[in-house]
């Protein structure tokens, strides 16, 4: 604590050193280093960064090459009030999203030439291949449009020039990392000019070393593949066809292969938990040690991660058309791709059969044939495309206007679940109604389940801009938007455990399960019978049918439409003085949480935001620039997946899809200062407060008795022992209250060159990973520097970098969680850790 109050110290003392020196009038000399203009298109126009009243942190290529920010968790850790968990799940400002699950929107939008991204990858895309990277902070409903509520990211493609140019690039780091990068551009004709790129990456070492007979996770191999063509069509009319194809097959991907598990093995307990219970646990009677116990990059197992992007395609055509006074734009885009990620669900490296004993000390137990060797899968099967047409005005009179209409179509599958190999008692399960034969299962899935979603989305929008006076601007936009989504909820469970035989014997079926017999589960665990008339009888369930190759599914649908948009005032009493008064208004869709295993209440109603906002950014003579913003945002409907009590007298539970409400404020600084020539000096700092205003009373899975310190129960206590406990004051998940971010850069210039030395300090605060207090939902707060050093000669046609990132190698948590506890008290402890120490050199040359 007094570590970290110092360095609160240092900081505020650091900026109001800075505050001083910006005082004098010494900076306002005309040389080489000064802070150069930096051009955006947050609002949809090409503008001074200085000039937008929005708050935006903006990384130009050669920027990013500068800071070393090469992919999505390098974006989040140097941006305020940005965090990214390597789930594809971007939070600002505390507005994620709990849930992938089918049904559900994100909460940051993300935007590739001006084309909506389901998924962040755009912004890992090499920095040879992008013009511009934007994060827009705070509610953008006005002209993102729906899922903005939090922000936007803005990333700009490079694009064909005039005159030929290119660029190769090659590097090569530790962990047997290196990565070949091109681009090539120019003219075909007269008003005919092409752009082909492509990347080429490979860690042949993944970060997480494997003991066992697999391979290692978090290695890499990929490639982009890039080309376009644009056109003069006339004096006035200029086209652009992009396409850009990605390809994955690693063992680090997004979702849950970059993790370990760092409790020790279960050996005691029989059967598994939660989800895993409908098994036997796989390492039950492993003599085994989980290396992750004393080192989390070391794992144990005989089954490769795997991280799969397939089938991806991206089309992308743009049309600008100068009409005189105002411009016509048209942009159009279709995007598809195949995600797979799949791993060992028992993480160790066990093989072949076993038995469990007639006698546990957790009951009489007699299982033979069980297999240890257990996997989860899971897949996103996607394809959208989305139209915009918008018009604005392009002249310089007091008045600027945009509007526009937006039209965006969406299909998604989502398959998911765990499943045990070479058990044929689970590949050929009996029915719980007949006794006889169930639908066979030939994959071995003890658990599936599995969405499909069909989305219709259409927006206006307008914006206006006018000059009141010379100094004062005000701005006021407005959008509506409609969205209508159907799909469907399957699941099915198969269980082959010693605790079905009750259950059998009471649907009178003779059975021994133990011996090797698996149960289709489903209704039972679903509607708490052993036929689908079971579920016929529940309201929750009236809508649900059976499938032909087992399980059960039913229909979701809904349709949301709401008004969002923008009013603020903008005060430039002189070319370096920004400062503006903002409200926004963000929503976000309602939806469903399917594909989870037909969830009782899946429904959740839109979320919306109202963001107040005080912005000012400020330049001293080119040699310092600070831009700050203070907010406060209203969050109304927060969407949150949740244990409630179903029943209180019996103790049941069961998840529900809930709305909450809570508020979100803050402070957001960024500085660039080059005091004397050759040293540039920048910071940035956010601070965060963010606390649930309602919710209660919910019981948490991973402590449903709410034993551990920290925990808010109620006071009521179920029969089952479980203590719901109410949210109301916590924080939102993955909001660091401080984060600080402090770098520079000296360059030293010989006659042949010039020699950049830079290196950045991060620090950002303990963060909860889910919405409950708990001290075992709590990553520690982190510090992580940077080094680099660049050459790049007199004549611009070369640079050399070399790098060293997280260069005392700081252990730090994206996410931490603690499990709950198995039947002899051992609690699954699942971490994501951030990049181990890397360094590396790389080649840049231009031609």
């Amino acid at each position: 604590m007094k570590n970290y109050m110092n360095l609160r110290l240092a900081y505020a003392c650091g900026a109001s050193a800075l505050a001083l020196a910006a005082a004098s009038p010494s900076w306002a000399q005309e040389t080489g280093f000064t802070i150069e203009e930096l051009v955006v298109t947050a609002e949809k126009r090409e503008q001074s960064l200085q000039d937008v009243s929005v708050a935006v942190t903006a990384y130009t290529s050669e920027r990013r090459d500068l800071l070393g920010v090469g992919n999505v968790e390098d974006l989040a850790r140097v941006s305020p009030s940005v965090t990214y968990t390597n789930n594809d799940r971007l939070s600002i400002r505390g507005f994620g999203r709990l849930t992938n699950s089918i049904g559900t929107d994100p909460s940051v939008a993300l935007y590739s030439d001006g084309i909506f991204s389901n998924s962040m990858a755009d912004a890992a895309t090499p920095s040879l291949l992008i013009e511009r990277t934007e994060i827009l902070r705070g509610p953008q409903g006005t002209l993102y449009g729906r899922n903005s509520i939090g922000g936007a990211l803005n990333i700009i493609a490079k694009r064909p020039t005039e005159d030929f140019n290119g660029e190769v690039r090659a590097v090569l780091g530790n962990y047997g990392t290196w990565r070949t990068d091109a681009l090539v551009r120019g003219p075909i004709t007269d008003g005919l000019r092409f752009l082909l790129g492509g990347s080429l990456e490979r860690r042949e070492e993944g970060f997480f070393e494997n003991l066992g007979p697999a391979g290692d996770s978090s290695a890499v191999k990929r490639y982009i593949v890039e080309a376009q063509l644009e056109a003069d069509l006339g004096e006035n009319i200029t086209a652009r066809l992009r396409y850009s194809k990605f390809d994955w097959d690693d063992s680090f991907g997004v979702g849950n292969v970059h993790e370990s598990i760092t409790s020790r093995y279960d050996t005691t307990s029989p059967t598994g938990l939660g989800n895993a219970g409908l098994y036997y646990n796989p390492t039950f009677g492993f003599a085994g040690i989980n290396p992750a116990m004393t080192d989390p990059y070391k794992i144990n197992t005989n089954q490769t991660s795997e991280g799969k992007l397939s089938n991806h395609e991206r089309l992308h055509f743009d049309l600008t058309w100068d009409l005189g006074g105002m411009t016509l734009k048209y942009l159009a885009g279709y995007q598809s791709y195949v995600y797979d990620t799949a791993g060992d669900e028992d993480r160790s490296s066990r093989t072949g059969l076993f038995s469990v004993p007639t006698a546990t000390p957790f009951g009489a137990y007699t299982a033979t044939g069980v297999s240890p060797d257990q996997r989860f899968f899971y897949r996103e099967d996607q394809k959208w495309y989305s139209n915009e047409i918008n018009l604005s005005s392009n002249t310089d009179g007091p008045l600027r206007w945009i509007a526009g209409l937006y039209q965006y179509h969406q299909t998604y599958a989502q398959p998911q679940g765990q499943r045990v190999l070479n058990d044929p008692a689970v590949q050929n399960p009996i029915s719980l109604a007949t006794g006889g034969p169930a639908a066979p299962n030939p994959k071995g899935n003890y658990l599936f389940v599995d969405g499909t979603l069909e989305v219709d989305s259409y927006a206006a929008f307008v914006q206006v801009d006018y000059d009141i006076t010379d100094t004062l601007t005000l701005t006021g936009g407005i959008r509506y938007t409609v969205d209508e989504k159907s799909g469907t909820d399957s699941a099915r469970y198969v269980s082959r455990t010693n605790t079905t035989t009750t259950i059998l014997a009471a649907a009178g079926i003779p059975a021994a399960v133990g011996q090797g017999i698996a149960v289709d589960f489903t209704t039972f665990v679903i509607c708490g019978g052993p036929t689908i008339a079971s579920c016929l009888a529940n309201p929750l369930y009236a809508n649900v049918r059976e499938l032909s190759g087992g399980g059960l599914t039913r229909n979701l649908s809904g349709d949301y439409d709401a008004w969002s948009g923008t009013l603020g005032l903008q005060w430039q009493p002189d070319g370096d003085t920004n400062a503006y008064a903002r409200y926004s208004r963000g929503y976000k869709s309602g939806g469903w949480q399917a594909s989870s295993g037909l969830a009782p209440f899946p429904y959740a109603d839109p979320e919306y935001v109202d963001n107040f906002e005080l912005g000012l950014k400020k330049n001293v003579g080119r040699r310092f620039q600070l831009n700050s913003a203070l907010f406060y945002a209203d969050y109304k409907g927060f969407q949150a997946p949740l244990t409630v009590v179903l029943n209180p007298t019996t103790g049941s539970t069961g998840s529900q899809f809930l709305n909450l409400d809570a508020v979100s404020w803050g402070l957001e600084m960024e500085a660039q200062w080059a005091p004397i020539d050759h040293l540039q000096i920048f910071a940035s700092y956010s601070y965060l407060n963010t606390e649930l205003k309602s919710g209660c009373c919910f019981v948490d899975t991973a402590d449903p008795k709410a034993l551990q310190a920290g925990a808010r129960p109620t006071g009521v206590v179920l029969p089952n022992g479980s203590r719901p406990q109410t949210l109301v004051g916590n924080r939102l998940p993955i909001t660091p209250e401080n984060k600080l971010n402090l770098g520079l850069n000296y360059t030293i210039q010989f006659a042949k060159g010039d020699l950049i030395l830079g290196g950045t300090y991060t620090f950002t605060d303990e963060q909860q990973a889910v919405v409950f207090a708990q001290p075992g939902f709590r990553s520690p707060s982190n510090e992580v520097v940077d080094f680099r050093a660049l050459w790049k000669d007199a004549d611009d046609r070369y640079t050399v970098i070399g790098y060293v990132k997280n260069a005392f190698d700081e252990l730090a948590y994206q996410d931490f969680r603690t499990g709950a506890p198995s039947a002899s008290g051992v609690q699954r402890v699942t971490l994501k850790p951030n990049f181990p120490r890397t360094y590396g050199i790389e080649l840049q040359y231009r031609f």
